[in-house]
C-alpha cells in the first residue's frame, strides 16, 4: 500500500481553513449580525465535512481494484457503507437543529460527532481497512476542528 499523497495532506490542511476562519470571526466580532451567520456557516461546513469523511469510506467499499485486501471483505464493505452514511445523516440532523432551533446546538452536536466518527474510524484502521497515514491525518484534522468548535462554544456560551 502506498503512502498518502502529499496533495491529500495539503488539501486536508486547506479544508481546515473554513473552521479556523469562522472561529476567528466568531471570537473576534463582538456580537450582532455577522455572528449568527458565521455560526451557521461553521455548522454547515461541519456537516459537509462529516459527509466528506463518510464518502472516504464509501469510496473504499466500492473500490474495484482493492488497495487493501482483508479477510471478510463483505463484512468490511458493509461496515464501510454504514460508516459512509451515518456521519452524513448525523451532520444533516445537526445542521437542521442549528437552523430550526439555535446555531449553538449545531456547534455542540458537531463537537460531539467529530470525535465519535474519528473513534469509529480508528476501529476500522485497527482492522487494517484504511491506508497508512490516514488516521494520523484524521487525528490532526479532528483536533483542529474540535479546538475550533470548543473555542466557539466557550466564547458564545459565556
Amino acid at each position: 500500500m502506498k503512502k498518502l499523497p502529499f496533495l491529500a495532506v495539503v488539501l486536508m490542511v486547506m479544508g481546515l481553513l473554513p473552521f479556523v476562519a469562522c472561529t476567528c470571526g466568531i471570537v473576534f466580532f463582538d456580537s450582532g449580525v455577522p455572528v449568527p451567520n458565521l455560526l451557521m456557516a461553521l455548522v454547515i461546513y461541519g456537516a459537509v465535512s462529516l459527509s466528506f469523511i463518510g464518502a472516504v469510506h464509501w469510496g473504499l467499499a466500492l473500490e474495484l481494484d482493492r488497495a487493501i485486501l482483508t479477510s471478510g471483505a463483505d463484512r468490511a464493505d458493509n461496515l464501510r457503507l454504514v460508516l459512509g452514511v451515518v456521519p452524513a445523516f448525523a451532520g444533516w440532523i445537526v445542521a437542521y437543529l442549528a437552523y430550526a432551533w439555535v446555531p449553538l446546538a449545531g456547534v455542540i452536536g458537531l463537537a460531539v460527532l467529530f470525535p465519535l466518527v474519528a473513534l469509529a474510524e480508528r476501529g476500522t484502521w485497527q482492522r487494517g481497512w484504511l491506508p497508512p497515514g490516514y488516521m494520523g491525518m484524521r487525528w490532526i484534522a479532528t483536533a483542529v476542528t474540535e479546538c475550533c468548535l470548543l473555542m466557539v462554544l466557550l466564547v458564545r456560551a459565556f
